[in-house]
């Protein structure tokens, strides 16, 4: 376990090391292991059962024929003592117990002796292993040896591979760990630089991380923009307000004193407006919005309302919507409401005179003005946030429309926009899953409300 946990600790070049080390180790261990056991079966089992039979031989033949010689060979020497007659045994092996041992007979020398009884007479077999032994190191320890040093060589092989091909990773390792985003700088990673087009699993690392830098130095662009431009534009009313404050200590007339008051409430209140819309941008992926089933004649009628009670249009301007049938979303009616009061608020600010229409079918629902209208530059970028075309005497921020597109864009449904400059602008929004119920008992569009 302890073996393990260093193991695991430390980068990956170092746990490679590590790993190769135990497997060399514990090849060697297990070869080491593997010769000493061949070795100990050679000795036990294979030099005493030839032994036993070549003692066996003898007493059979010595039975018949008391002259029989005694083994006598190079490897193999045999020595009796008959009746208890230990002349002819040499004196280190007299004083030897019946059975198989390993006996001392001169120094660097201990030879293997097998010793067994028939009656009085007592039977020393003589086994000299040196030859046996080489044989078994040739035979043997010299394969084992071989096939242990290939192991090793094949080990070693393994490792520089291994190696080799986890040092790009590592490699982009380094480079991501010590990646400066303090900078501003986001440099993004060359796949040729660590690996070449074989290492498929690099390659798709590098582009991982390029893409992750594309979306975080996209994020904190538009961070920066915003942070930018908000306090750009939240700068303007406050002055707006700050001018009207020195106004009305000026001036001691009550009317003059309450138009100026009542520019700020507008002031205020558009900027209420403002913050209450970014905060539910902010949380809305956080905060759990309420779905329903919401019909947008009752909706648009509603809001519609709203927006010119807010702005009090010029009596100029006509607004209606005109309806094929009824048009049933699935969406948080909250965020329905966000998307059409920038819409109708947009129209009816920028049309000085004319008409501005709310007309649903069964695609989805058409916001259409008479007002200045926009340039194809202006129509290009009319959804950029704090984007404002090239009228800007009406008080705005810039905000409306992106945040349109934004909503849009999170729920799935389509924004589509037509505008000619000094005619007027149209925009569309589409609801792929909506439900619509056609007015089948009139031929004309029903027109829902009309205010003059």
């Amino acid at each position: 376990m302890n073996a393990l946990n260093r193991i695991l600790k430390g980068g990956l070049n170092t746990k490679l090391v590590r790993v190769f080390i135990l497997q060399v180790l514990a090849i060697s261990i297990a070869t080491i292991l593997g010769v000493y056991a061949a070795a100990t079966v050679v000795e036990r089992v294979l030099v005493q059962e030839a032994l036993n039979g070549e003692a066996e031989h003898f007493w059979s033949n010595y039975a018949e024929d008391r002259s029989f010689p005694l083994p006598n060979t190079n490897n193999l020497r045999g020595y009796m003592a008959r009746q208890s007659d230990y002349s002819q045994v040499p004196v280190w092996l007299r004083d030897e117990p019946v059975g198989f041992h390993r006996v001392v007979e001169a120094p660097g020398s201990e030879p293997v002796v097998h010793i067994s009884d028939r009656g009085a007479d007592r039977l020393y077999l003589v086994f000299d292993e040196v030859q046996v032994s080489a044989l078994a190191f040739y035979f043997g320890i010299a394969p084992l040896t071989g096939v242990l040093l290939l192991i090793y060589i094949l080990t070693w092989v393994g490792y520089v591979m291994s190696r080799r091909a986890v040092s790009k990773i590592v490699l982009l390792g380094d480079r991501v760990r010590n990646y400066d985003f303090d900078t501003g700088q986001f440099e993004k990673f060359c796949p040729k630089e660590f690996s070449d087009t074989a290492d498929s699993e690099v390659v798709t690392l590098v582009n991982a991380f390029n893409q992750f830098i594309d979306r975080l130095e996209s994020y904190i662009q538009r961070e920066r923009n915003f942070t930018r431009n908000a306090s750009h534009e939240l700068r303007t009313p406050l002055a707006v307000i700050r001018a009207n404050l020195d106004l009305m200590a000026r001036f001691d007339d009550p009317e003059k004193r309450q138009r100026i008051v009542e520019r700020m409430q507008r002031t205020v209140r558009d900027m209420e407006a403002l913050l209450e819309t970014l905060l539910i941008l902010a949380r809305e992926s956080e905060s759990k919005l309420s779905w329903s089933s919401v019909v947008l004649n009752d909706l648009l009628t509603d809001t519609l309302e709203q927006v010119e009670r807010a702005i009090q249009p010029s009596d100029e301007i006509e607004t209606s919507i005109r309806a094929d049938g009824l048009l049933e979303v699935d969406a948080p009616e909250r965020v329905l409401a966000i998307v059409f009061t920038n819409l109708l608020r947009n129209a009816l600010t920028y049309t000085d005179a004319g008409r501005v229409e709310v007309l649903i079918d069964a695609n989805g629902v058409v916001v259409k003005d008479t007002g200045c209208g926009m340039s194809e530059s202006d129509l290009e970028r009319m959804f950029e946030p704090f984007y404002r075309g090239h009228d800007r005497s009406n008080e705005g921020y810039g905000l409306g429309l992106a945040i349109v597109m934004r909503l849009c864009s999170r729920f799935g449904w389509t924004v589509q926009a037509d505008s000619e400059l000094g005619v007027g602008t149209e925009i569309r929004v589409e609801f792929p899953r909506a439900r619509f119920q056609p007015f089948v008992q009139q031929q004309e569009p029903r027109e829902l409300s009309t205010s003059e």
